[in-house]
């Protein structure tokens, strides 16, 4: 069981977090926050960077939920930033495969993170 305000706090900052990348092209913010990520799903809650950062901010606390449905979002999104980020870093910067296979899925974390905090689903 979680806070159910976790998974919108750590969704909202990473929609902030690759929105930011994205327009300031800072590529290796996208394997940072994959492993972030990832080490959040190994790990559980004891290894989420995230979820340290949302104990030290002033936040209400919610009602306690289930961590699968977050933990599964969580795996969701380590899968495509490593897919991101091969595409940033292995594919050709001359062409323009780099920036879909990069970018591309990294910005579909942060349009799904930023619906996911927005709108609790």
């Amino acid at each position: 069981m979680i806070d159910s305000n976790l998974p919108r706090f750590s969704q909202g900052f990473q929609a902030l977090w690759l929105a930011l990348a994205f327009l300031f092209d800072y590529r290796l913010s996208v394997p940072i926050l994959g492993v972030v990520l990832l080490a959040a799903v190994v790990g559980g809650p004891r290894y989420n960077m995230l979820a340290e950062l949302y104990r030290m901010v002033p936040i209400p606390r919610g009602e306690p939920e289930p961590a699968a449905p977050p933990r599964f979002a969580q795996a969701l999104g380590a899968t495509f930033l490593t897919i991101a980020t091969a595409g940033l870093f292995i594919a050709d910067p001359e062409t323009t495969a780099w920036w879909v296979l990069g970018w591309g899925p990294a910005l579909v974390v942060a349009v799904l993170a930023g619906v996911a905090a927005t709108t609790s689903f």
